[in-house]
This record gives structure tokens, C-alpha cells and sequence, in this order.
């Protein structure tokens, strides 16, 4: 598999840290854009502006043309799916400051660009690159004049040689995958999959007031991984015991065993005969 053009993305803003970091890794080897949020949008997930729409503009960040978008992490995949001419080869979206794992991979903006972006056919694939930092990282807004070399040696130097390894594998055959840093440098790595209870892992202190009927995340950034599960196999146990965690994913979501057993199977349903006799 031969990799030329990289979209860089996220949903971090176009000049973060983890931004940043790839382009130190891979500027010189690869032909780089950035397509990214002009501001900090983590948590939104897939949302777009269908009603308010947006702006867009272009900017360079460490001598990388970049195009960004007032919007949503998917408001800028539909975007610039429009503002490029031809497609890339890969799509990298990260390295976000904060871990994407379990099931809740839902609410995130960097896995869900990614998601978009091979959808919208912007890349055939997609990597999406998270290290596990403390709460009060989430929301940071960013600047483009921010020294980043305490980052350099770590997760900064090990970019290289897992996308080198990625690559030479042909990405293992997948189309994505949802790559995490431990908190602390590692070069242990292993392949993962994803932990459908979230509860196993994330603590969210969530306020629900019985009185006002309200809720409230004022407390976001006391988020921890639980440390009650401990097996490997899952992506968040491995990152929190210290391991960089592969986990290969399928972009569609379809379960190809239950549709590959009755992808032939047809049948009709009488829902009027069904609806007459509820009303006897």
C-alpha cells in the first residue's frame, strides 16, 4: 500500500497540540493538508449544522495549508469533500487529547471524522490517533504559537514507527482503526477490541437534579477509567495498564455474520391484518 496525500483532521481546532505533533512526524515524507474545526469541539460526536450552517477558511499551521471549518468535526468532512479536488490516500484524525475507547467512541469528533471521511470517500481509510491525559485537557483552546517540544519525546516520536508499521501491514486489512496512547511513554502495543460497557471504565459525574429537572457535566473534567476490568482484550484495560492499543474497526457497523446468514432471506409481513385486530 502505497501512502502519498494525508488529510489531517480532528476535533481539537486545526492548530492543536496533536495536530501539530503529526505534522512534525510527517511532513517531510508525506504531502500534508489539514482539513479541521476552527475551534475546540469535543464531545459533539457526528453532529452537523443542518440548520445554521457555517464558515469556512484557510490558514497555515507549520507551514501546512490548512482548511478550516466553523463547525462541527463532520461539518468539515462534508466540507471538504467539496474543496478538494482529488481524494487522499489516508485520513489521520488526532492525535486528540483525551481517549477514545469502549462504545462511547460514539461521542467523539475525532473518530467520528474519520468515520465521515471514508464515507464521503475522502479516503479509502482512516486512522484515528488519542492519548489518555487528564480531564481539564478535553476543552483546551489551542494556539498555534504554543511551544509543544515537551511533547516531542512523547506521544510526538511514536507516531512514526506505528503508522510506518500500520502501513507496511496494509493497515491489517481494515479500513480503520482507533489507536491509544497510555498516559505514560510505551512502546508495549496491543491489538484490541472495543468494550461495549462503558460503565467498566468511565466514572462520568453527571448531576441529575430531581427537584429543577435538570443535568449538568459541570464536573467533565473528574472523568476517570474505572479499574475494574482487567482483561487485555479490551481497548481501555490495555491502555490503562500501560499498552498503546490497536483496535482495527469496520467504518459501516453492519454485523456481517447475522447478515451474511440471511442476506438472502426474504419475507412479508400483514400489518393491516395485525392493526384490525388490536382494534377488536
Amino acid at each position: 500500500m502505497k501512502i502519498k496525500r494525508i488529510l489531517l483532521t480532528g476535533d481539537d481546532g486545526y492548530n492543536s497540540i496533536g495536530t501539530r505533533l503529526l505534522i512534525r512526524a510527517l511532513k517531510d515524507k508525506y504531502d500534508l493538508q489539514i482539513a479541521a474545526t476552527k475551534h475546540q469541539q469535543s464531545g459533539v460526536g457526528g453532529a452537523m449544522s443542518l440548520r445554521k450552517g457555517g464558515t469556512w477558511g484557510e490558514d497555515v499551521v507549520d507551514g501546512v495549508p490548512v482548511f478550516w471549518v466553523d463547525g462541527t468535526p463532520t461539518d468539515v468532512m462534508e466540507c471538504a469533500q467539496s474543496y478538494y479536488a482529488e481524494p487522499f490516500d489516508l485520513i489521520i484524525s488526532g492525535v486528540n487529547l483525551g481517549v477514545n475507547v469502549t462504545t462511547a467512541v460514539i461521542s467523539s469528533g475525532t473518530f467520528s471524522a474519520a468515520v465521515r471521511g471514508i464515507g464521503l470517500q475522502i479516503a479509502p481509510r482512516a486512522i484515528a490517533f488519542s492519548w489518555d491525559v487528564p480531564g481539564e485537557f478535553w476543552h483546551k483552546q489551542h494556539d498555534a504559537n504554543e511551544d509543544i517540544s515537551s511533547y516531542f519525546d512523547y506521544p510526538g516520536d511514536s507516531l512514526i514507527p506505528i503508522l510506518d508499521h500500520a502501513i507496511e501491514a496494509n493497515l491489517w486489512d481494515v479500513p480503520l482503526l482507533n489507536i491509544n496512547f497510555p498516559k505514560q511513554k510505551s512502546n508495549k502495543i496491543r491489538f484490541t477490541k472495543i468494550q461495549k460497557d462503558i460503565t467498566k471504565f468511565f466514572i462520568y459525574p453527571i448531576d441529575i437534579n430531581r427537584e429543577k429537572h435538570t443535568f449538568s457535566y459541570d464536573r467533565a473534567d473528574k472523568i476517570f477509567i474505572n479499574a475494574r476490568e482487567h482483561n487485555l482484550r479490551y481497548d481501555a484495560a490495555a491502555v490503562a495498564q500501560g499498552y498503546i492499543s490497536i483496535t482495527p474497526c469496520t467504518f459501516d457497523q453492519t454485523h456481517f455474520q447475522t447478515f451474511e446468514k440471511f442476506e438472502n432471506t426474504e419475507f412479508t409481513l400483514d400489518f393491516a391484518e395485525k392493526s384490525s385486530k388490536k382494534k377488536l
